[in-house]
């Protein structure tokens, strides 16, 4: 029955491609009539449903609160055309993507699907969540055509406001902040209202991220009220737990804003909120973006990692930190999170995000070249004083603790150790944590659990790395997912090997939205993970099941560092 279905699916691709038959179609959504537009590659069919309105358009009074749904439709929606990016700074904007523009009406998200779907005949669905720091990205930068066509399954990306537009928060109920993460939910709710028209399955959906997206997904399965919305989460590169989740001085962040948009002077002190957001929404967009790009870049000057743009613990949409959920396992949100399938993994040298703005400030304050090596005073003066005074209540036993731990005499061992340093701290360590809670002994509720680490090193020269550089930068497995039009997509590959691996990785992924586990036939087994054997799917041209990764570095992050600081890292670390 398989070889059939496959054959019938081909010969379908055939005639489309052949004789070009329904160029269009129109679904019947229960949100209202959408029209679509077929997409073709190497003989086969995509539907792409573009630019699906999810929510009003947050301007004027709807700027900087929840989202609103959109609402039903009568005539047809003309889903042709991608929309519009929501606003980001304009470097973020490649040319070559097919809609250049930027506008806060930007809350849309497309549809693939492949020909055969139909609600006779219904597939999973896998809800994309980009990244990009909370800051850019947008979402049909992510073309999900080889998921689609090798995989058999609905895919969904998603537009979400960014910035300053997205995060900004008061903390009280001026600006709770989370817009951007209440975007994300609506867009989920309109999926499982609307996507058996489509020929989706409402009860199998996967959300899915990467970096940013990942931390978004993995706040997402903490948070008991989406009960029902997705049944499986994939977090590439990112968990709920990760210190660079959160926005932790959000009423800081926002007084600086506020000064630099001239709504409030240097003395307000105590400022009047409401007046704050009044004069915030009568500043355009671009004003408002081009301060905040501005003060970011003079951010760094201030020696601090944590992000200015973020999601909160608001109250309302997330009730306690992430941290101190995955450390209380008998809370309602840890309860939920174990009621999901989980996929969670890493890169092995996450820490290629250090070579940023910030660099570049270190590079002039130590009088060094990056491309060449990174010396041990830029660890021990700069990176492991920042964690220490921003995570651990500027602790020096802390920053001299990883100062020791990662230093070396050799410069590129340093420069390595550097990366190793800053990968197990914001990536690494969090998601051990958050796999350790995930599959505690006795509270699995039965559900599955797998870890990865990716370790293909990028072979293409889009973002070369330096020469002392080893192992996979972030986001490097993302080419190896999407495409063919991703701009970085293996779809054309230099070697049959990453072909391969690429095809091995399309398999996992939408084997897992389909049935909660990777495994299936053509791929190498992937043990499911536990607390004790730590097993997890070493990702590369020989895929292999390996054990326990870095040990000693993970149990440094997360038993030694929190015991010397209790005060605080119970909190922010768990």
């Amino acid at each position: 029955m398989e070889w059939c279905a496959l054959i019938l699916s081909l010969l379908l691709a055939s005639c489309c491609s052949l004789i070009n038959c329904q160029r269009y179609r129109i679904i019947n959504s229960a949100s209202g009539p959408v029209r679509g537009i077929a997409a073709q590659n190497r003989g086969e069919v995509v539907y792409q449903f573009r630019k699906i309105p999810f929510a009003k358009p947050p301007v004027g009074t709807l700027r900087l609160r929840k989202p609103v749904p959109f609402g039903r439709w009568t005539n047809v929606l003309d889903g042709t055309s991608f929309g519009p990016s929501c606003y980001q700074k304009a470097e973020s904007i490649s040319p070559s993507l097919p809609n250049t523009e930027m506008s806060e009406d930007c809350l849309h998200l497309n549809i693939y699907t492949p020909i055969n779907a139909s609600p006779n005949n219904t597939k999973s669905v896998m809800i994309w969540i980009h990244g990009g720091g909370y800051l850019e990205g947008q979402s049909f930068y992510y073309d999900a055509f080889n998921l689609v066509t090798k995989g058999d399954v609905i895919v969904v990306t998603v537009n979400y406001r960014l910035g300053l537009l997205g995060f900004f928060s008061t903390m009280d109920d001026a600006s709770r902040g989370n817009y951007g993460l209440w975007d994300q939910r609506l867009a989920m709710q309109w999926v499982k209202a609307n996507i058996e028209a489509f020929g989706g399955n409402p009860n199998s959906i996967t959300i899915f991220g990467e970096s940013a997206g990942a931390f978004s997904v993995g706040l997402h399965a903490l948070l008991p009220q989406n009960q029902g919305l997705f049944q499986r989460v994939i977090a590439e590169s990112g968990t709920g737990n990760s210190p660079f989740a959160l926005n932790i001085e959000p009423e800081v962040h926002a007084r600086r804003y506020g000064i630099g948009l001239n709504c409030l002077n240097e003395n307000d002190i105590n400022f009047d909120s409401e007046m704050l957001l009044k004069c915030i929404r009568g500043k355009s967009a671009q004003e408002i973006i081009q301060t905040q790009n501005s003060l970011d870049i003079i951010n760094y000057a201030n020696a601090t990692l944590t992000i200015p743009n973020a999601p909160v613990v608001d109250g309302e949409l997330i009730i306690h930190h992430p941290s101190a959920i995955i450390a209380n396992t008998s809370s309602t949100e840890s309860s939920f999170f174990r009621s999901l399938d989980v996929i969670i993994g890493t890169t092995d040298s996450e820490g290629s995000l250090i070579n940023d703005e910030f660099m570049n400030y270190l590079e002039k304050q130590y009088n060094f070249n990056y491309s060449r090596s990174i010396p041990t005073i830029v660890l021990c003066n700069s990176y492991a004083r920042m964690i220490a005074k921003d995570f651990f209540n500027n602790n020096t036993d802390v920053s001299e603790a990883i100062c020791k731990k990662y230093s070396s005499t050799d410069e590129i061992e340093q420069s390595r150790n550097i990366v190793n340093m800053y990968s197990d701290f914001s990536m690494i360590a969090p998601a051990l944590r958050s796999l350790d809670c995930h599959s505690a002994p006795g509270l699995t509720m039965g559900r599955n659990t797998y870890q990865y680490l990716f370790t293909r090193q990028y072979p293409f020269k889009l973002y070369p790395q330096p020469t002392w550089f080893k192992g996979a930068w972030h986001a490097a497995e993302l080419p190896y997912l999407f495409g063919p039009s991703i701009i970085w997509s293996v779809s054309n590959p230099i070697s049959f090997s990453d072909e391969m691996l690429s095809e091995k990785m399309i398999r996992y992924w939408t084997n897992f939205a389909k049935n909660g586990s990777p495994n299936g036939p053509h791929v190498p087994y992937w043990p499911r993970y536990d607390s004790v054997g730590r097993l997890y799917q070493y990702l590369n041209f020989n895929i292999a099941p390996a054990y326990n990764l870095n040990p000693e570095r993970i149990q440094f992050w997360n038993q030694y560092l929190p015991s010397l600081d209790r005060t605080r890292a119970n909190v922010v670390l768990g």
